[in-house]
């Protein structure tokens, strides 16, 4: 029995507003977007990623789009949540680069699971999260992080690397050094605690959760995030 499988549809003359967080007009002359590593590596298979003019987007939170796009531009919308390993102390998760972060980290707090509460409503995509190694009060993505699954740009084939390999810096790695626009990550994987190790101490964790009438918990630790993040910073939908 064949399986039936969605074909990629390349849109051209894009508008970009809906793609970017500052909601800047620009015009993608082409716009792919992937839903599975497949796509990902067909379009290496044609040549599509291999040039230059490619611009790689998650939740475009990161960038600010001067001019119109002559390239083509790759949304990365790969997507799903998935429990694929479990200890007595851990659970370790695969996470589709296309995820919104802070919905995956809203995933984590309802499961109770520690490690990313400290990263809520930090904008952007699992799949660029790695990228910079994504850091907020006290806590960075690397403490978490198990491995990554990333597709070479020009020959498709899926790579693995490991938290010594991906060389995370203070908002660095691998991918923005000697392997930038090498790679598309596709999936990232993480390692959440079971018993979770708060982190109250840095910012202004410990009183808001005194305002809040809170005592520290995964998710109590997330709102306090949130609100003090909400209270300095705008609403990105409303104030690009």
């Amino acid at each position: 029995m064949k399986c039936n499988r969605t074909i990629m549809k390349i849109e051209k003359n894009v508008d970009l507003r809906p793609y970017n967080t500052f909601g800047i007009k620009a015009l993608a002359s082409k716009l792919v977007k992937v839903e599975r590593v497949e796509d990902l590596q067909d379009l290496a298979k044609k040549r599509e990623l291999k040039s230059e003019d490619v611009l790689l987007m998650g939740g475009g939170s990161n960038m600010l789009l001067r001019n119109d796009v002559d390239g083509l531009v790759v949304l990365n919308e790969i997507p799903g949540i998935e429990i694929v390993e479990e200890t007595s102390d851990e659970v370790f998760v695969k996470v589709g680069g296309g995820v919104v972060w802070h919905d995956f980290v809203m995933w984590a707090v309802g499961q109770n699971l520690g490690g990313v509460e400290n990263l809520s409503l930090i904008p952007g995509s699992v799949g660029a999260a790695p990228m910079q190694n994504i850091g907020a009060y006290g806590v960075e993505l690397k403490e978490t992080f198990w491995k990554l699954e990333a597709v070479h740009r020009e020959s498709g084939e899926i790579d693995t690397f490991n938290k010594e390999q991906c060389e995370f810096g203070y908002r660095s790695s691998v991918f923005k050094t000697s392997l930038r626009n090498q790679y598309v990550i596709a999936r990232v994987y993480f390692r959440l605690q079971k018993s979770p190790q708060l982190n109250t101490s840095y910012g202004a964790i410990e009183t808001e959760l005194q305002e809040m009438g809170e005592e520290p918990s995964v998710r109590t630790v997330s709102q306090a995030v949130i609100n003090i993040r909400q209270s300095k910073l705008p609403n990105p939908k409303e104030i690009g």
